[in-house]
């Protein structure tokens, strides 16, 4: 199946298609998960699934084995991101990149005993993402 190119983004070669590595989106936003999840394939990046919910993404981390989670704090239902990160870590091993609009301390604080691989402030820019993202994947030895 070839992928639908984006209508100002050219198709690029298949030799620059090559997986840069497997990432899961966790992000309750609907069009966010849709302009990440395209802005990661266009980069080269698998896109292993995406999640709305910490259930939906604990599942899909044990089931996909991602190199890098990309998690949102805040989700839907009554879990939030971190303990979302936390049972991904416990279950997998797999770390999580935050991405949240809440970068106070406590939120930081809460989130330390997960190691997240980096913070990633919202709302940011698609070259802000793909370097955090970059960033993050390198600390996993996934590049």
């Amino acid at each position: 199946m070839q992928r639908e190119t984006h209508p100002l983004q050219p198709e690029r070669p298949p030799e620059l298609q090559a997986g840069k590595g497997r990432v899961l989106i966790v992000e309750d936003e609907v069009l966010l998960c849709m302009v990440l999840e395209d802005a990661l394939s266009f980069e080269g990046y698998a896109v292993v699934g995406v999640a709305r919910s910490a259930a939906e993404a604990v599942e899909l981390a044990v089931a996909q084995e991602p190199d890098l989670v990309l998690m949102d704090v805040h989700l839907l239902g009554g879990v939030d991101g971190i303990v979302a990160a936390a049972q991904i870590l416990e279950r997998t091993g797999i770390r999580c990149l935050m991405a949240t609009a809440y970068t106070d301390e406590d939120t930081r604080r809460r989130a330390a005993p997960v190691r997240p691989l980096g913070w990633l402030a919202k709302p940011y820019d698609q070259e802000g993402m793909l370097d955090a993202v970059a960033r993050a994947l390198e600390q996993t030895g996934e590049r």
